[in-house]
């Protein structure tokens, strides 16, 4: 699964289910609330499990991948607009290019 470009920063531990729940209330149809999976990952496109999020408490931050990489920019910009929205800083995402 390819990394999304767009990681969340400077989010703290105790914010993340929150910013994660409202994305995924706001940007995908039926989402109800992100939830926390067996390896630590968070659902977040309500089932579809074409995008997942990652919290990284040492650095702080949020990453994203994505099932197929031809969907990146789709979610790039969902991301992006829903970080712009909330004034949530972010920065180009360093991880490896797949999880």
């Amino acid at each position: 699964m390819p990394y999304c470009r767009t990681q969340f920063k400077l989010v703290k531990p105790e914010q993340v289910e929150n910013v994660l729940t409202s994305l995924t209330q706001e940007c995908f149809v039926g989402g109800q609330a992100a939830y926390q999976l067996d390896d630590g990952s968070f659902s977040v496109d309500a089932g579809e499990n074409d995008i997942r999020a990652i919290y990284d408490e040492e650095n702080a931050a949020i990453t994203f991948f994505c099932r197929y990489q031809r969907d990146m920019n789709f979610y790039d910009k969902k991301l992006m607009a829903f970080a712009t929205k909330h004034c949530i800083d972010t920065k180009p995402c360093t991880a490896s290019s797949e999880y």
